[in-house]
């Protein structure tokens, strides 16, 4: 951020801010101008350069003038590197987003509707699974790895030129597993190497050789833009420009361009070692590569301009090897290609610059990134003040200061209304607690046992519970993106899920394959449908944003948009657009109004998944929501289904034990909920792979065929104060391990390297 110094695979690029990356282009593009002596520009293209970007902005003539010299050929439509990083591809995407969900572990879920190499192994929060996504341990994986003879282990993240790549062959591949785990202290992919076809093989047999795609999702369809091919030299195992390779252009056709480049700046007709030229060459199966891209991108909106990598192998199919959702390579590109969007650079650059109604766009506040101006808009009053909205603050990115504050503040509008805790009954707490934390509150201790009229010591205080137990188990950076309701179809494949009619990633819109439709085919999706549920993707705490539509008592199409619009218009984020779940008649009876729903809370520990706790949300009045802050009740369940003694009404002015049932007077206690084993088998099989979030808490319906239905997952934040109130300590039998993973630092705990660095 300060100097522009940059090193391939260890700089955090997308953390930079526009300015940064600006001052970061003109050092690099200056460094090649210098190096290579490249000649100014003449009187007439410094004219015509200033002239053709005067309606945008001013440019450095430095970068027309690297492209001269290493191109041989002059426009005035080449891209400068300070625009396109600065300001283009900040425009079309969340470079934090790509931090996050750019992880090849996530590729197996993400991209399942496209082929993608052979899966042996994955290391995912510290986790190691199988190819069938169950929890293994290290000795398992070796044991998996006797029967391949050659793999490939790489980074999941963080590996752009190649960076992290172990070739694990021979009866050396064990050794080269374990030094490579023990150094790459990331998440890991093992795969089956890829066999290329013939036609790519003869480029470089050495080198698996990939496309590089560049495609933007733009008016309503995936437009790739771009191609090169990116090229080994001989005796390399990887392309990389950066390793020595070659980047060459690629035609519509498939056939390639003469010219190719390297990374020293050289351009060749010709590859270096092998000596074929490049215009000689057509490369078959380029428009299986482009099919890829159009079928994998739609998912990634948030993320509208990307950079793929794609293999063809033996059998002639597209494999995903890589993509980049930001920061993909420009400089190789416009070198082979010319201009980066051709003849439509001015649209680009019209659509980037300037609104529908010709007015100047704003620029971003010091260039930040999407979420760091969301986050400081809507998040300034709980960090200053302590205050928090449901829907609205983004609690997962607040620092504990600041949920310290919002806790304080909860903790004395209620601990008020209970008794204290006696002298010994406190003492009995900090003694518990002392080898794990020496500053934390008792007042937690005195809701819970007010409300419950039972005294835990075990009880967690919610201070140590938000700003370092849940802070431990959960990668909140990551859940922020990740926790997408617009997700979960991928995430989640085998779980049964409500209908989806459309949904809303970004500013594009997709039917339930995640194929890209314009708002009038939302419509028509719609049209013939009755009662439909609009929700936030995100940030929907407590029921926040979400809207129940009749369309049946709608009169006209007119009408029927006109109430779209006005439920849509209300979320600013990501939108799901689903069927209401029909619930089973038992669950019905409940509270007939709202959809009400299995709160299970599940851990990660000891390599397995755990079931901490089981809830029973239900709705009071006549409240479609069975939320606590619209009023509902909160149930402690038994393992066998039953409810507990009571339920907890809380809706922040009154607190309330009840014993019935407020409006239909059935009493809470013994009332059985149907299908809760399936309920737990979901949350079984869906969680090992969210390795990167130990504790989650779910929120399951069970429908009137008595399947259950995952309604949402909460990556962090899911709540112990409910929780504790109807069911006890909230970790119960695994509180004394919990506490000394989280507190004890213990180095052979699986994922703990991360969670260390987190706390």
């Amino acid at each position: 951020m300060l100097t522009g110094e940059y090193k391939e695979g260890v700089t955090d690029l997308d953390r930079l801010p526009g300015f940064a990356m600006r001052r970061l282009a003109r050092k690099m593009m200056w460094d090649y101008v210098k190096s290579h002596d490249a000649p100014p520009l003449s009187e007439e293209e410094e004219r015509q350069v200033r002239e053709f970007f005067r309606p945008y902005e001013k440019t450095d003539m430095l970068f027309h003038r690297g492209y001269k010299a290493w191109s041989r050929r002059f426009s005035p439509e080449f891209i400068p590197d300070e625009i396109y990083y600065g300001t283009i591809e900040p425009f079309y995407t969340d470079r934090l987003a790509s931090k996050y969900l750019d992880n090849k572990c996530f590729y197996y879920r993400f991209f399942s509707n496209v082929k993608l190499p052979g899966l042996i192994a994955m290391r995912i929060g510290g986790i190691w699974l199988d190819n069938g996504f169950s929890i293994v341990n290290e000795e398992r994986v070796m044991e998996i790895l006797k029967d391949k003879e050659e793999a490939v282990l790489k980074k999941a993240t963080d590996s752009e030129g190649g960076f992290g790549l172990t070739f694990l062959e021979g009866e050396d591949r064990f050794r080269l597993f374990k030094k490579a785990v023990s150094k790459e202290k990331c998440d890991l992919v093992i795969q089956d190497k890829i066999v290329q076809h013939p036609s790519h093989s003869r480029l470089n047999e050495s080198s698996v050789n990939t496309f590089r795609l560049m495609s933007l999702i733009r008016n309503g369809e995936v437009w790739v833009f771009a191609t090169a091919v990116r090229i080994g030299r001989a005796g390399s195992k990887v392309d990389n420009i950066c390793s020595g390779g070659v980047w060459c252009g690629v035609h519509t056709d498939g056939r390639l361009t003469e010219m190719g480049t390297m990374d020293d700046g050289t351009v060749v007709t010709s590859h270096p070692d092998h000596g074929y030229t490049f215009a000689d060459i057509t490369m078959p199966y380029y428009e299986r590569a482009v099919e890829l891209v159009k079928k994998a991108h739609g998912i990634m909106a948030h993320n509208a301009l990307a950079s793929w990598d794609v293999a063809i192998d033996e059998s002639g199919e597209a494999v995903l090897v890589e993509v980049n959702l930001a920061l993909g390579t420009l400089f190789p590109m416009q070198v082979c290609l010319g201009p980066l969007f051709g003849a439509r650079t001015r649209q680009i650059l019209d659509e980037v610059y300037y609104k529908k109604d010709g007015s100047r766009r704003r620029k971003p506040h010091l260039g930040l990134n999407p979420r760091d101006r969301y986050y400081l808009r809507d998040n300034i009053q709980g960090i200053l003040f302590g205050k928090y909205k449901a829907g609205y603050t983004h609690s997962a990115l607040l620092s504990n200061a600041a949920l310290r504050a919002i806790d304080r503040k909860a903790l004395k509008e209620v601990s008020w209304r209970f008794p204290d805790l006696s002298r010994s009954g406190k003492e009995e707490i900090r003694d518990y607690y002392m080898p794990y934390k020496r500053s934390f509150t008792t007042e937690s201790h005195r809701i819970y046992t007010g409300k419950s009229g039972i005294f835990r010591k075990e009880y967690i205080p919610e201070d140590m519970y938000l700003c370092d137990i849940d802070r431990y188990y959960s990668d909140r950076d990551l859940s922020y993106y990740l926790d997408n309701k617009c997700y979960y179809a991928r995430l989640f494949p085998d779980a049964i899920q409500p209908e989806t009619y459309a949904m809303r990633i970004g500013k594009t819109w997709l039917d339930k394959d995640y194929r890209i439709i314009s708002p009038g085919q939302v419509m028509r999706i719609l049209f013939s449908r009755g009662e439909v549920v609009v929700k936030p993707a995100t940030s929907s705490e407590g029921g926040a944003g979400i809207s129940f539509l009749d369309f049946s008592k709608a009169s006209s199409f007119a009408q029927k948009k006109r109430t779209l619009k006005l439920a849509v218009g209300k979320i600013r984020e990501d939108i799901m657009i689903q069927a209401p779940v029909n619930q089973h008649p038992e669950m019905s009876k409940l509270h007939p109004q709202s959809l009400n729903t299995v709160r299970i809370v599940s851990l990660i520990i000891d390599g397995k998944v755990v079931i901490l706790s089981r809830s029973l949300k239900i709705g009071t009045g006549g409240s479609r929501l069975d939320n606590g802050c619209s009023g509902g009740i909160y149930c402690g369940v038994d393992e066998d289904g039953r409810l507990r003694e009571s339920g907890e009404i809380d809706d922040g002015d009154t607190v309330l034990m009840v014993k019935v049932h407020p409006d239909l007077g059935y009493t809470i206690k013994g009332t059985r909920i149907p299908c809760l084993d399936k309920c737990e088998e979901l949350v079984m099989a869906a969680h090992p792979f969210m390795g990167h979030h130990r504790l989650i808490s779910w929120d399951i319906a069970v429908d009137d065929k008595e399947n259950a239905v995952l309604i949402e997952a909460n990556l962090s934040l899911g709540g112990s104060y409910d929780t504790q109130v109807v069911n006890g300590p909230f970790f119960g039998e695994y509180t004394e391990a919990v506490l000394k993973e989280v507190y004890g630092y213990k180095r052979n705990i699986p994922g703990a390297w991360k969670c260390r660095e987190r706390l």
